[in-house]
């Protein structure tokens, strides 16, 4: 797989979370032979979940406490779990012609999650490493055998939960995945945490302030951020 040109003087534009994915998206209606990347960050928070949750949106995310707090409640196309963005989530997303894509849905992230680890780890994340799937499927099946509500709550993130060919340092994952398919293209949308994802505990349905607490720190343990020089031209920029 090789990415497209860009411009590697842009820079990084703070963007409304609900426009900003709606941008993303539109990359899907450009002309099948073009390939494109953008990238953003978010200058409001927002709780975003995948389509597979609609309907169990109001068991998994507290609208209450999004709504004390100004944070935004959005659906974006692509699947996945809950995760918190805001302005510590460098966000990109990359649309390329259906045909350059592997068929098996699951394979066609691993140039992905390859290339960034690759670029993170030149950039200074030394341990930064493509998730394989193996041992994202263990740690889910992990996950799915503990007896407790965290556990539960933890498979219903984006970030939480490990999906193959995601990027990890450690045991922590730092990058998440997503994907659009249409006939003619792909989106690969993707999140770069510059924090971990433990304040993300405030805004999911709960059993009790101690089941909150244990979630924050189940979090903390689980993800990770990193503070590089995240520009564009040093991520994605053409490989060859």
């Amino acid at each position: 797989m090789r990415l497209p040109r860009q411009d590697t003087s842009m820079s990084l534009p703070a963007e409304d979370p609900r426009d900003a994915l709606v941008r993303d998206e539109a990359m899907l209606d450009s002309p099948a032979e073009g390939s494109y990347v953008r990238w953003w960050v978010a200058k409001a928070p927002a709780v975003v979940f995948g389509l597979g949750l609609r309907h169990r949106l109001a068991s998994i995310v507290d609208s209450e406490r999004c709504r004390a707090a100004g944070v935004a409640i959005l659906e974006r196309r692509a699947g996945g779990g809950a995760l918190l963005l805001d302005e510590h989530m460098v966000c990109g997303a990359v649309c390329v012609p259906r045909a350059s894509v592997a068929h098996d849905v699951t394979e066609s992230y691993r140039w992905l999650g390859n290339l960034l680890a690759s670029r993170l780890r030149s950039l200074g994340a030394a341990d930064a490493r493509r998730i394989d799937v193996d041992e994202a499927r263990k740690d889910v099946a992990n996950l799915k055998t503990r007896d407790d509500p965290v556990a539960r709550i933890v498979l219903t993130t984006c970030y939480g939960a490990w999906s193959p060919h995601e990027v990890a340092v450690g045991a922590a994952k730092l990058v998440g995945l997503a994907q659009i398919r249409r006939r003619h293209a792909a989106l690969f949308q993707f999140g770069i945490l510059r924090r971990d994802q433990s304040p993300l505990a405030d805004f999911l349905q709960v059993p009790d302030e101690a089941a909150r607490e244990q979630l924050r720190a189940e979090l903390r343990r689980r993800t990770i951020g990193v503070d590089l020089p995240l520009e564009p031209d040093q991520l994605l920029q053409r490989p060859w």
